[in-house]
């Protein structure tokens, strides 16, 4: 087989060929074959610049179509191939492209035009030659596009070639934009779909060209509106099948007019009326179409904003001049019209979101502009009232989520610093988003810097919106929690912002009255409209939001700011002016604690602390732990003398109102969580920060347990508003609650530092007084109160803390003449006298609990007569002893007494044992320190009395032996012996008391208990009660009337009588020196006395 020609060859025959139809078919047949060979396409090339082109250009202008179209085909291939295109000389190109000019506009055949505008559309020359032949190309293409033949083929290849020039050569192009453009654009009010849908993809190809649009296209545009094509675009109107295309052919238009749009009113306006109809019609599609075409009026009212540079920029600049800011505001309002009218009625989430986008896409046009506020007012804030007002639901969730995002964003500008600020909750958010809302943030991002003081209103204003109380009435938790995190964090952006713009720029003005409206906010939005007006899981959410909002306040101010007393805040919450009154309570004078009063100026703390605790009082349910820790913060955080003084005057005026066993259980509950805070940082606190003043605030918080299960009107409901089976157990709740700080508080009460000894001194009086005054009042009105084993618990744990206390057992068990500096804190017995008193008290109420409930166990007073005992065992100083006889003496006799006539009741439980163990630690405690028979100790021998005649062997028999040991020190001096007459007479007292009727035993028991409630704990008075009868010496037992007979030392009245004077009056008052009832007694008789008088009853006996 002979080889192929070559290219050269084949090139020569082709030239020489006479049929030139032929000729070029045969042309056409080798440049494929070149297309895939690469030397090939070279031979090809080398041979193309001499004798091809030529041809080429000569034969398409050949009349014969047969001819000229296959020369333009293999002419345009020329064009199109790097290789060979690469071989055209520039001169030789510009004459390419005159011939193509010349031919498209003077030929008749279409074809021919149409294969000489598509050489243009494929050709790969240099662009200096496309600039240098643009004008005369662009005409020629021009009056292709306008179609000489009426063929849609030849308006393709014309577009087509458009869109290529305007990739080769922009600016040449723009230039050349009036001469172009305005044929295509006629073209999308064509009635032929297929011409309006090719002149739109080719203005979308051009846009980047061509907009923004030179003033001579805009004159164009305008020319041509004013002529035919608003009344073209209106007429479309009234088609329903091409509203969609002429409302997408006005966006273009508005586009390609610019800032004539905006200059020319009168043009402008009778161009709104298009969209204006668009926007209210029934089909959704015309207005997705309409709110899309709605941007090409963003672009023309603001054309260069977006592509502004942010630079470094971190401040907002002035808008200036006014006139432009002032006009700048009227184009937002004008474009923000329909698009919040949309919104607003729209329920179709496609219609809604192209609604956002369009919205996004005017806050990322407006550029800087967005964070001045006029714009933000008009532009930002509209749309997201809109939103935030429907709420949050399954149907718009995407739409609120997308809305949030862009808030979240702008209020969290001020503080892109704060690492711990910016975690990215708003990807949360965009993740509930549809997919197209989604990506508009990341394709459209918005220039936020950081905002203004001025804008805080702004954000408050909308805040209050998102927190409508209306919208949480059909709301469920899942879509609550949601609003409710959401809005947390926006106001935290926005009071970290406030104080960043202090710290800034020292507005110390502005920043005082924005806290003063942070605060008015909370309690506006979250306390009035919310907590206690929704009940179950929705309540509980909305107390735990607002304490959470109060929180934010807290922990996010500085210290300084909220305790500022240049911050003042109106107290005007109506829950403290409806409540207020309940303190002015005539029966009770102490505490004397100042009330918080309704419209008083107070701190930015006060205020947030009392708003919480209104808030909590408001709430009908029970406190979570998460509520009580965040009340915890609240009022643990700031200022100790305001704050704490706030939450002293609140929870005492709780108490003052009648309230149930819940509400009372729930205020224990935050005194309790406070309490702790308080309890681990009290010492240290009272080392750097002691005053007089915080002393008396913190004894009145301490004392708030022990108040509130006193006052009178706190139990007045108790039980007969709930069902008493509960109420035990919410006692039992309270006493633990109180309990829990009370031995976390004695455990710290001997501190050696001496700032931490007066506090507690004072505190331990303070109780003093509350109990004293509490008993002088209720003991006639409410001898119930004291039955109350509330009360007796926390009392009684503070008293065995205190006995069990280390450094007091260390001190009570020191010698006279030893010193320890570990407890120097100690040696003065003030703290010792306190706790003695606590004790004395304790012992009173113990007293009427046991006489309500004989039966009970009574562990609490069972565990403090173990404690005391113990205790005693280490007292040693002689003093001591004198001091803790003095104060509990009469309250020990009490019990005596008692444990004597009841001590049948008294032997089921075990504090007739605990009684036995004191009792001989006492008498060890005496005889040790010789002080039975001393002078000082006389005054309390009445209690020897008592214990040598008590039924319980073990505490008669060590009495009787104490005091005969105390006795015989005296027989040297007497002639008779102490012992055998004692012994006789325990004998005598066992038998009458075991011969006592049941009937003799109810009476006695009940006029012991008439008795302790007519007579006041704090009296002194005594009286004494001697019968006698027929010989028989009587003894009264107290109150009761069993008697006790001495048949052994019976005597007749005259001999009686007889001895009486012998002994100076003494033996006549022998049955009151043994008398169980020692209270009753004025006088303590002198055992001298009955030592000298059982002698002489002894000699007239003989």
């Amino acid at each position: 087989m002979p080889p192929p020609p070559s290219v050269a060859r084949e090139v020569a025959e082709i030239a020489a060929e006479p049929d030139r139809a032929a000729a070029y078919a045969w042309l056409l047949h080798l440049q494929r074959g070149c297309a895939d060979d690469p030397s090939a396409a070279a031979d090809l090339a080398a041979e193309l610049p001499s004798p091809l082109l030529p041809l080429l250009l000569r034969d398409a202008a050949d009349p014969d179509e047969a001819v000229a179209a296959p020369a333009l085909k293999c002419l345009g291939f020329a064009l199109y191939h790097p290789v060979l295109v690469s071989t055209i000389s520039a001169q030789m190109a510009r004459a390419v492209l005159d011939t193509l000019v010349q031919l498209i506009m003077n030929t008749r055949m279409k074809s021919v035009c149409n294969l000489g505008i598509w050489c243009v559309s494929v050709q790969q020359l240099e662009p200096s030659i496309i600039e240098d032949r643009a004008y005369p190309v662009v005409t020629a293409i021009v009056h292709a596009l306008d179609n000489p033949f009426g063929s849609l083929s030849t308006t393709f290849e014309a577009a087509q070639a458009i869109m290529k020039l305007a990739c080769q050569s922009h600016k040449r192009m723009r230039e050349l934009s009036s001469l172009w453009v305005p044929p295509i654009y006629r073209r999308l009010l064509s009635a032929d779909k297929p011409e309006r849908d090719m002149a739109e993809r080719c203005l979308i190809k051009v846009s980047c060209v061509i907009l923004p649009p030179q003033p001579l296209l805009s004159k164009a545009v305008a020319l041509d509106l004013e002529r035919k094509l608003l009344c073209r675009m209106m007429n479309m109107l009234d088609d329903p099948s091409k509203k969609v295309q002429a409302v997408r052919s006005w966006g273009w238009i508005i586009s390609l007019l610019g800032t004539d749009a905006v200059n020319n009113r009168p043009l402008l306006n009778k161009l709104l009326k298009v969209p204006e109809q668009m926007f209210i019609d029934l089909d959704t599609q015309v207005q997705i179409a309409t709110m899309v075409s709605w941007r090409n009026l963003v672009d023309a009212f603001f054309p260069s904003q977006a592509s502004e540079s942010v630079g470094q920029e971190t401040v907002v600049a002035p808008l200036e001049p006014r006139e432009h800011a002032t006009a700048q505001v009227k184009r937002t309002r004008l474009i923000m019209v329909p698009l919040c009218r949309v919104l607003s009625r729209s329920r179709n989430i496609v219609l809604s979101s192209s609604c956002l986008s369009t919205w996004n896409y005017l806050l990322h046009r407006l550029g800087n502009l967005i964070n001045h506020l006029p714009i933000l007012e008009a532009a930002f804030g509209p749309i997201l009232k809109i939103i935030f007002s429907f709420g949050i639901n399954d149907q718009n969730k995407p739409l609120w989520s997308f809305c949030m995002s862009l808030f979240h964003d702008f209020s969290s500008s001020k503080s892109r610093h704060r690492e711990d600020l910016c975690t990215p909750v708003n990807q949360n958010l965009v993740a509930q988003s549809c997919m197209h809302l989604k990506a508009l943030l990341n394709a459209q991002h918005i220039k936020w810097l950081p905002w203004e003081i001025g804008c805080f209103h702004f954000q408050i204003d909308i805040l209050g919106t998102i927190l409508n109380p209306e919208l949480f009435q059909d709301m469920i938790p899942e879509k609550m929690l949601i609003v409710m995190d959401s809005a947390t964090e926006i106001f935290r952006f926005v009071l970290v912002g406030v104080q960043i713009e202090l710290k800034e720029k020292g507005s110390c003005e502005q920043v005082r009255l924005c806290i003063t409206d942070l605060c008015k906010f909370v309690k506006t939005k979250l306390f009035l409209d919310h907590v206690g007006k929704h009940s179950g899981n929705k309540c509980a959410m909305l107390l735990e939001y607002g304490l959470q909002f109060v929180k934010v306040i807290v922990g996010e101010l500085d210290h300084s700011l909220l305790n500022s007393e240049k911050i003042e805040i109106c107290l005007d919450i109506k829950y403290i002016k409806e409540n207020q009154s309940a303190e002015c309570s005539p029966k009770v004078s102490f505490p004397r604690i100042r009330p918080l009063s309704y419209m008083e100026m107070v701190s930015p703390a006060v205020y947030a602390t009392a708003l919480s605790l209104c808030m909590v009082a408001q709430y009908t349910g029970e406190l979570s732990h998460g509520d009580t820790e965040k009340l915890a913060f609240i009022l643990s955080s700031s200022d100790i003398l305001k704050s704490l003084h706030a939450v002293v005057s609140f929870m005492y005026m709780q108490i003052m109102c009648p309230m149930f066993n819940r509400q009372r259980l729930k205020w224990l509950m935050v005194w309790n969580i406070v309490a702790k805070h308080w309890n681990e940082k009290l010492i240290s606190y009272l080392n750097t920060s002691f005053r007089a003043s915080s002393c008396d605030v913190l004894h009145q918080f301490f004392c708030y347990p022990f108040f509130s299960f006193l006052y009178p009107g706190g139990l007045s409901v108790l039980w007969n508003a709930e069902n008493s089976s509960c109420a035990p157990v919410t006692q039992d709740l309270e006493v633990e609650l109180a309990v829990e700080v009370y031995r976390s508080l004695c455990t710290s009460s001997c501190n050696s530092k001496a700032a931490s000894k007066v506090f507690f001194e004072g505190f331990y009086d303070y109780l003093v007084n509350i109990i004293d005054e509490h008993m002088a009042l209720n003991i006639q009105h409410c001898p119930e109160k004291f039955e109350n084993t509330a009360i007796l618990s926390a009392l009684g744990e503070v008293v065995i803390g205190l006995l069990e206390n280390d450094q007091i057992l260390a001190y009570a068990n020191q010698e006279l003449n030893e010193t320890n500096e570990d407890f120097a804190g100690c040696r003065q017995p003030n703290l010792l006298l306190s706790c003695l008193n606590l004790a004395n008290r304790f012992m009173r109420f113990s007293i009427f609990g046991f006489k309500a409930n004989p039966t009970g166990q009574h562990q609490v007073t069972s565990r403090f007569f173990q404690s005391l005992s113990n205790f005693v065992g280490h007292v040693i100083l002689k003093k001591d002893i004198l001091l803790l006889f003095e104060i509990i003496g009469d309250q020990l006799t009490e019990w005596f007494s008692l444990s004597a006539t009841l001590y049948c009741e008294m032997q089921q439980g075990k504090i007739i044992y605990q009684l036995e163990k004191l009792w001989l630690k006492i008498l060890e405690c005496l005889n040790m320190s010789q002080l039975i028979s001393d002078g000082p100790f006389r005054l309390k021998r009445r209690l020897l009395q008592v214990a040598l005649n008590h039924p319980h062997h073990v505490i008669s028999a060590a009495t009787a032996s104490a005091c005969r040991a105390e006795a015989n020190i005296k027989i040297s001096l007497h002639s008779g012996c102490l012992g055998p007459k004692l012994d006789g007479l325990l004998m005598d007292r066992r038998k009458d008391h075991n011969s006592s009727s049941s009937t003799d035993k109810a009476i006695a028991r009940e006029e012991i208990d008439t008795s302790s409630r007519l007579v006041l704990p704090t009296s002194k008075k005594r009286t004494k009660h001697t019968d006698r009868d027929a010989g028989s010496l009587k003894i009264s037992a107290g109150l009761g009337r069993k008697r006790l007979k001495i048949m052994k030392y019976s005597t007749k009245p005259k001999e009686l009588n007889k001895n009486t004077a012998r002994i100076g009056g003494i033996s006549s008052r022998i049955d009151s020196v043994f008398s169980p009832r020692c209270v009753e007694s004025k006088e303590c008789r002198k055992p001298e006395l009955i030592l000298e008088m059982l002698n002489r009853k002894r000699t007239f006996s003989n």
